[in-house]
């Protein structure tokens, strides 16, 4: 079978969409013909590469538009490859997808619907989300099948109202984090970690100053560690914003900025508690979370849909209100006084029960190739 994945980024950018996407391509590469058509956000990429398995066209771009980017040629080159390919898989939100849609034979196409676009920024910023949420509606009218995160994310949005027919939950995919059993630090400090690109929507403000509560009555015995893309993020990024919230909490925080595969790994097994303080619906599931669990750590999120699933369905942890700091930090609190009465293992098990690792790749297989996706839509 001959597959085209669509989306407006791709590796190596860095988010929970393009990290979907390359799972999912390098995944079924294994047994397919797989091309992934992007844009050149960053003009030293090749506009056509092989990597993984996977073949990379890149249509070079030649202007930005709040969190996208404009591109002519990705335009053409979706016409003559959606020709080419038996299924066409567009990956939203995406500016261009209610054109595409119609580009294409409605049997061959199915999307992704990633998450809602909030609204923010300024006039222009308004008015490209609202042309972007548009589009996408229109794009899931005219698909054969949507995939969806989760249920729970779809019940609550209204561009997704009167779809439900062929909506199909196929999560997202899961990484076989490396295990290593018992705790890895003996130091005796708490570590609670964010992992996840320095943007608004993510809440760091929120967990800062959460941590700044649990920081002031425990002192040396607790700690911060902040991964992620600090800068040159599409959209723009808070860095700065935050730089003395940081500043102010000294060697307690500690800002490593993008790492490795091997030292988000390590990240993970030295980590407590991984905490997830998203605030609006650009977030609509958190795969983090379960790499985290994955890893024996317990995980804190927020009440958002489709976020909140994992911790309700694995039991790893605490759900709490959106952009509540105080409610933060108590949940912080709570999962540091009964560190001892978790295991590492009982968490990697629980997220296991719930989550098996190749779940998400059968099930978003299966809805491609339009066989039946079995337990995931009514």
């Amino acid at each position: 079978m001959k597959i085209l994945i669509v989306l407006t980024y791709y590796a190596p950018y860095m988010s929970g969409v393009t990290e979907f996407a390359r799972m999912l391509a390098e995944d079924l590469a294994q047994r397919h013909d797989v091309t992934v058509l992007t844009t050149q956000h960053d003009p030293g990429l090749p506009e056509d590469e092989m990597v993984s398995g996977v073949r990379v066209v890149r249509a070079p771009v030649f202007a930005r538009m709040h969190k996208g980017v404009l591109s002519w040629k990705f335009i053409t080159s979706f016409r003559r490859l959606a020709r080419q390919h038996d299924v066409v898989n567009l990956h939203m939100p995406m500016l261009e997808s209610g054109l595409l849609s119609m580009l294409v034979e409605r049997r061959k196409l199915v999307v992704n619907y990633q998450c809602d676009m909030a609204v923010v920024g300024g006039l222009l910023d308004r008015i490209a989300v609202n042309l972007t949420r548009i589009s996408c509606w229109f794009a899931t009218r005219r698909a054969r099948d949507i995939g969806v995160l989760t249920h729970d994310y779809a019940s609550s949005s209204t561009w997704l109202s009167g779809t439900r027919n062929k909506q199909h939950e196929v999560l997202a995919p899961m990484k076989a984090m490396p295990w290593r059993d018992g705790q890895t630090t003996t130091d005796g400090v708490f570590r609670f970690g964010f992992v996840g690109r320095f943007v608004a929507e993510k809440g760091l403000p929120v967990l800062l100053e959460a941590f700044a509560e649990v920081h002031a009555r425990h002192g040396e015995r607790v700690r911060l560690v902040l991964v992620g893309d600090t800068h040159n993020i599409a959209g723009g990024g808070i860095m700065d914003a935050i730089h003395e919230n940081i500043a102010a909490l000294g060697d307690a925080v500690e800002v490593r900025g993008r790492v490795s595969e091997q030292e988000l790994q390590a990240f993970y097994a030295d980590l407590d508690v991984l905490v997830l303080p998203s605030v609006n619906r650009y977030e609509a599931f958190g795969m983090v979370q379960l790499e985290a669990m994955l890893s024996g750590a317990r995980v804190i999120a927020s009440n958002l849909p489709g976020v909140r699933t994992i911790v309700q369905n694995s039991g790893n942890g605490e759900v709490v209100a959106i952009g509540d700091a105080n409610a933060l930090a108590q949940a912080m609190e709570r999962l540091l006084a009964t560190r001892e009465g978790v295991t590492r293992a009982r968490v990697r098990e629980q997220a296991l029960q719930a989550y098996p690792l190749r779940r998400f790749f059968d099930l978003q297989e299966a809805m491609l190739l339009g066989y039946p996706v079995q337990g995931t839509s009514d």
